[in-house]
């Protein structure tokens, strides 16, 4: 699952958009979109392990690979 930095869009798959630059020939840039806003601002996320919802900030990772939400745990 992806999530939006700038939307908070949840999504399966970024879009995909060719940027060109005036060239008539390869190589193109490729660029990973969100879908909805279309920002490059987009990277992986996961369920919490405790609570089940999407992490969406911070999160921390214990030694038994469960991750943890900001709001399921305390420093």
């Amino acid at each position: 699952m992806l999530i939006c930095l700038d939307c908070g869009a949840l999504f399966e798959q970024a879009r995909t958009i060719v940027e060109r630059h005036g060239l008539d020939t390869p190589p193109y840039e490729e660029l990973r979109t969100c879908p909805r806003c279309l920002s490059t601002a987009i990277c992986p996320t996961y369920r919490c392990d405790l609570c089940g919802e999407w992490i969406s900030g911070g999160y921390i990772k214990t030694l038994d690979g469960d991750r943890i939400c900001d709001e399921c745990h305390t420093r």
